[in-house]
């Protein structure tokens, strides 16, 4: 590489600050002063015009607007109840006796005399039987479902101090994501705090006082409840066997077998499986036992039966003791 281009640098370097120290031509000082001059102008003009303030809008029409929040997607347990599980138990539960059955017509009533007109009519001796509901017709609109889950848990502590409660409804507001009005749902109620509705000595417990805590389910909520349960805590429990069915001697008509809800409990230990309690079990000072009530549309005859059925269908075992 030739030395003469590094000469020629260091010149230009070295001339760097004799450019800055130049005066500045004649002409350059008459732009400037012409310039100073037109703001000054300026200046007087704008003063003497009137200022023009933009009045601001009215508060209605800049106010956010409503945001709604909705699901984003929905619950696997729901497609599931809805693509297959309809169809095998419409299959399974349907009666051909009930779908055959000819309806009887309303019977004329008779015209009443100025005598019973006025008068009460006397009560129906049924004996000591209790009314049997009527049997649910099962078809293709009226397919079992699910309507709604119910989580309970009794605390007794409650009865000497009712601090003790509050472990309890940030469980199942944990375990169900329910908030008075929460998620935009405005029937949701949130977790509940029940009270007693009679007095016990032997307890010491007096009516009105709170004892317990529960939670109704519905929609996808309920969905996404049965899903925790079955995928994330039922196989987590050390020898589970099932749901224990009633004994085969229960009678067909009593009053849980023409209902069709399925109940079932679990333990304390069983609340720290639910995943949205085991990432943070340290925020709760003690866990209790719970019952859950699967509520379903089943009324009348083989009502339990055909319950039961529904809840299997969502990998929920039961076995007979």
């Amino acid at each position: 590489m030739s030395i003469s281009p590094l000469r020629s640098l260091a010149s230009t370097a070295s001339r760097i600050p004799s450019l800055k120290q130049s005066i500045i031509p004649s002409s350059s000082r008459f732009a400037s002063s012409s310039s100073t001059s037109s703001s000054t102008k300026t200046k007087s003009t704008s003063s003497s015009k009137p200022s023009t303030q933009t009045t601001p809008l009215p508060k209605d029409d800049w106010e956010l607007p409503h945001i709604h929040i909705g699901s984003t997607h929905s619950p696997r347990y729901s497609e599931h109840y809805h693509n297959t599980l309809s169809s095998d138990l419409m299959y399974m539960t349907y009666s051909h006796r009930l779908a055959n059955k000819v309806e009887k017509l309303p019977l004329e009533e008779k015209d009443l005399t100025p005598y019973e007109a006025n008068r009460p009519k006397p009560p129906i001796m049924r004996g000591n039987r209790s009314l049997r509901t009527k049997t649910t017709k099962i078809n293709e609109n009226n397919v079992p479902k699910l309507e709604s889950i119910i989580i309970h848990t009794m605390v007794k502590e409650a009865i000497a101090n009712k601090a003790t409660l509050l472990s309890a409804i940030m469980a199942l507001r944990a375990i169900s994501g329910e908030t008075p009005n929460g998620g935009g749902k405005k029937g949701s109620s949130g977790v509940e705090v029940i009270v007693a509705k009679k007095s016990a000595a032997a307890w010491k417990l007096r009516a009105g006082m709170p004892v317990s805590v529960k939670v109704e389910l519905k929609g996808d909520s309920m969905y996404d409840f049965l899903q925790s349960l079955v995928d994330f805590v039922l196989p987590r429990l050390r020898d589970f066997p099932g749901i224990p069915l009633p004994p085969s001697s229960t009678p067909k008509n009593s009053p849980a077998s023409l209902t069709g809800i399925v109940s079932f409990g679990f333990s304390p230990t069983t609340m720290s499986f639910f995943p949205q309690i085991e990432s943070n079990t340290d925020a709760y000072p003690r866990l209790h036992g719970f019952h859950v009530y699967f509520k379903t549309s089943l009324r009348g005859e083989n009502a339990h039966e055909h319950a039961r059925t529904l809840v299997s269908g969502f990998r929920i075992p039961f076995y007979r003791r």
